[in-house]
């Protein structure tokens, strides 16, 4: 069977970059960190990240969905899930180990595995379960949960269309934001060490499917009319340039609500905080930008390898934090260490390009759905996309068929 390569869209791998130098900076308490903590308003790497990982998989596991089957999306869908978990394991464990050997010559490390040094061989036991996760060992469980149930979700929106699949996202987003779920994230706590990671899941998975739904969505039809685009444009423009004035204090105290923290909140997602990094997804849909490819390719190569250079920033900002706590320096060598963190990150990369180049070429043209509608008169005969059921498009107003191309 013939295979097709599919070009990357460079500002996508560029973007995934920026959130690993980001994360990287932040992750490690430094100048550097108060510097990059939320930079454009109240939104961090870390939605970016999982979000952008979402559209990738729902454009490229919805397109395998299309083109084959549902078994074969799965086997694809599933692998990169294992390997996630594997990789997740092979940083954890080794990081673990070492801090439970120098923990008490080490003071900083002991207080940041203190909950696994607490009850070290339970904790041992619940890793594998992904049960028990130290501080910023929280995001690749998440990915490797949600990426698992990625074939579930891409089926039932072949089905009943995304408005469904969305809106029970939301539902299960509305109670955390009510608290409801706090007796099913508490009471298995009191029988064993159990850490969940600051990221409460019901709440981030709103992240993950809305993220999907776009990605599948634009690998089959434009999402966003012409038409359309001025005035989405605009408005999230406004909502973004509030959210980075507020953020940042640069208005009046006065005119902030004293709720502001509960309705910004990052680990629960609060409401305004959706609201916020939406109106950024919306922003950059619809203006669409498209830098020259020489300023996107030194966060591009990043991008292209993000889960080996997450994983290999992980040990070096703990131990970065580590030399920080221990001989506390002054903020001029700190901001060196974290720079340092950050610039390691792109010779690692270089190594893995070297080695492992990537399965075809990055471009700088986008993705023709991300920039106009999709032509559908072609010639030759329609070939139907979903030949057993109506797909019912994300935003109803796109007007483009989502049922044939023109082959």
């Amino acid at each position: 069977m013939k295979t097709e390569r599919l070009s990357r869209d460079l500002r996508l791998d560029a973007l995934r970059g920026w959130f690993l130098v980001i994360m990287a900076g932040v992750h490690v308490p430094t100048p550097v960190s108060h510097v990059l903590q939320e930079p454009f308003g109240y939104t961090s790497a870390a939605e970016g990240f999982i979000f952008l990982g979402a559209c990738l998989s729902g454009l490229v596991y919805g397109r395998a969905y299309r083109r084959s089957d549902w078994q074969t999306m799965c086997h694809r869908s599933w692998s990169r899930a294992r390997l996630i978990y594997f990789v997740h394991l092979a940083v954890l464990l080794p990081t673990a180990l070492i801090a439970w050997a120098f923990a008490s010559q080490v003071a900083p490390l002991a207080n940041h595995f203190h909950d696994f040094l607490e009850y070290p061989w339970e904790s041992l036991a619940l890793l594998p379960f992904l049960l028990h996760q130290p501080p910023l060992f929280d995001i690749l469980p998440l990915y490797v949960i949600l990426l698992s149930a990625t074939p579930f979700l891409l089926a039932a929106a072949r089905r009943t269309g995304w408005m469904p699949v969305l809106s029970c996202s939301v539902l299960l987003w509305l109670i955390v934001q009510f608290k409801l779920d706090a007796p099913l994230m508490n009471d298995p706590a009191r029988w064993l060490p159990i850490r969940w990671g600051p990221f409460d899941f019901l709440a981030w998975q709103l992240v993950w499917v809305a993220g999907l739904a776009v990605g599948e969505t634009i690998g089959r039809q434009p999402i966003i009319a012409p038409e359309e685009r001025t005035r989405l444009a605009t408005v999230a423009a406004i909502i973004v340039l509030v959210g980075f004035l507020v953020r940042h204090a640069l208005l009046p105290q006065a005119w902030i609500p004293s709720q502001l923290n509960l309705w910004t909140d990052k680990w629960t997602l609060g409401p305004l905080r959706v609201l916020n990094f939406g109106a950024w997804v919306a922003l950059l849909l619809a203006w669409n930008p498209r830098p020259p490819a020489w300023m996107l390719a030194p966060t591009a190569l990043l991008g292209r390898h993000s889960l080996a250079v997450f994983a290999f920033h992980l040990p070096l900002v703990i131990t970065a934090t580590a030399i920080i706590g221990l001989f506390a320096p002054p903020a001029a060598v700190q901001t060196d260490i974290g720079l340092l963190v950050i610039a390691l990150l792109f010779p690692w990369a270089t190594w893995l390009e070297h080695h492992n180049p990537p399965s075809s070429v990055p471009v700088a043209e986008p993705i023709p759905a991300l920039s106009s509608r999709l032509s559908l008169r072609t010639g030759g005969p329609a070939v139907e996309l979903y030949p057993d059921i109506t797909v019912r498009p994300l935003f109803p107003r796109v007007r483009a068929s989502a049922r044939t191309l023109r082959a």
